[in-house]
């Protein structure tokens, strides 16, 4: 990973599978990389929303995640996510969900959702000022100790808290 001025100067940089770099002038404009299924495709990554559909690139540290995954649509058709410097394949089924479990942070979702309305994971990312990919995670987990619930179909990826039963008799 590095950054440049402008995609000419990647010229050279991109050497191995997954190696990318960001073109940065005055705010970044895109991400450049070598498709990291090894098809030795260049890929340009759009992150400037004023010229069209584009990725949000998050820094942590000096760490970068890219949001949302990338999914080749031609060629070979990979599908990928760039999380904390490190690339995960959808194809490959690479274990993405490398965080550390963190109590604080899900302590932190459960305030920031409700129970009545689905929120979207990424909207939770902003609220908490995470990352989309961390958060996603932490809700899955939240998930299977049944804590939330995830929509299905359209409402993946949306989660609430888990509806309460009210037992008979009770005044709730």
């Amino acid at each position: 990973m590095g950054q440049v001025a402008s995609s000419a100067d990647t010229v050279g940089r991109l050497r191995q599978s997954g190696d990318y770099v960001v073109v940065l002038r005055g705010r970044p404009r895109n991400v450049v990389m070598l498709c990291p299924c090894g098809c030795g495709q260049e890929l340009v990554i759009n992150l400037d929303s004023r010229t069209g559909p584009a990725w949000r690139l998050y820094w942590r540290g000096k760490k970068a995640t890219l949001y949302p995954s990338v999914w080749r649509e031609s060629g070979c058709r990979s599908h990928f996510v760039i999380w904390n410097d490190k690339i995960f394949s959808f194809e490959y089924d690479d274990d993405w969900s490398y965080e550390v479990y963190d109590p604080e942070l899900e302590n932190r979702i459960q305030s920031s959702i409700r129970e009545k309305e689905f929120t979207f994971y990424r909207d939770i990312s902003d609220e908490l000022d995470e990352l989309p990919w961390t958060i996603l995670i932490a809700c899955r987990r939240l998930t299977e100790k049944g804590s939330l619930e995830e929509g299905s179909e359209k409402l993946r990826g949306y989660f609430r808290l888990k509806p309460t039963k009210v037992k008979k008799g009770s005044s709730k």
